[in-house]
């Protein structure tokens, strides 16, 4: 995998998995039904929203490194960058990026809403399929970042009890 590419599928898997089970886990723990097609409208929902997030986000970054290596050149003005080959670069992986976290947002989400589908009213599936892609997501970051990975398996899994916890006592779906 291209390394520029790293963080849009972790922000995708992440925020996907992550809004779901704020979203959703009302209805999980609570054990009331979400239905397939709620399952996609979520999952379309927190991909669409992750995309854009991450496009503003990336471009309006890359951008600000554009502007502080025109700095560095001396150039009056970044507008001679963004106008041309490097800004329409910046521009296309912005968008390529979105892209890809939408993408994987969509399948991020569908872990624990789709789940949920496979046994009804069984709670420990959705949200152990749930924790575990947290876990197998902060080990694939500890390797790509050199980090440690019991202080990252640790700390998305937490992030996930806890999102757990704010959306069942949120109950934003039931």
């Amino acid at each position: 995998m291209n390394k520029k590419y790293i963080f849009p599928v972790s922000i995708g898997l992440s925020d996907g998995i992550i809004t779901a089970l704020i979203l959703a886990s009302g209805g999980i723990i609570g054990k009331s039904t979400i239905d397939l097609f709620e399952a996609f409208k979520i999952s379309f929902g927190s991909a669409f929203a992750g995309a854009f997030s991450y496009f503003i986000a990336q471009y309006a970054g890359l951008n600000e490194e554009l502007h502080r290596t025109a700095l560095q050149l001396n150039l009056k003005s970044t507008n001679y960058l963004l106008k041309g080959h490097l800004g329409i670069e910046i521009f296309v992986e912005s968008l390529l990026g979105a892209f890809i976290a939408a993408f994987f947002g969509f399948l991020g989400a569908l872990i624990p809403l789709s789940s949920s589908l496979i046994i009804k009213n069984n709670i420990e599936l959705p949200l152990f399929l749930s924790y575990a892609s947290l876990a197998v997501l902060g080990l694939f970051i500890s390797k790509t970042t050199a980090g440690r990975a019991r202080f990252w398996i640790l700390v998305m899994v937490t992030v996930g009890i806890i999102v757990t916890i704010a959306g069942y006592e949120l109950k934003l779906i039931v």
